[in-house]
């Protein structure tokens, strides 16, 4: 799937008004982004696709668990002799 607000796949959003509109080809043009506006005063307004854009979700970064430490399940051993062994052991 292309990225969004690139030419395959451009931002797309729905306003009531020239003010809103403006914003956004604003907005999109700075940052050189692709976009679609539609005026439709019959439907609510949907700028999700920009602010998806201006306010990326935070990346997933999982911390990696060394061998020797505490383990996180809380039981007071070190990982690699509880959930990091490979096999369950019982308390």
């Amino acid at each position: 799937m292309a990225k969004l607000g690139t030419e395959k796949r451009p931002i797309i959003v729905r306003v009531h008004s020239d003010e809103k509109a403006r914003y956004v080809a604003e907005k999109c043009t700075e940052h050189g982004w692709q976009y679609i506006i539609g005026f439709e005063t019959d439907k609510p307004e949907d700028i999700s696709d920009l602010e998806k854009m201006l306010d990326p979700p935070a990346p997933v970064t999982l911390k990696k668990m060394g061998r020797n430490e505490p383990c996180q399940c809380g039981s007071g051993k070190k990982y690699k002799k509880c959930c990091g062994s490979g096999s369950v052991l019982s308390a």
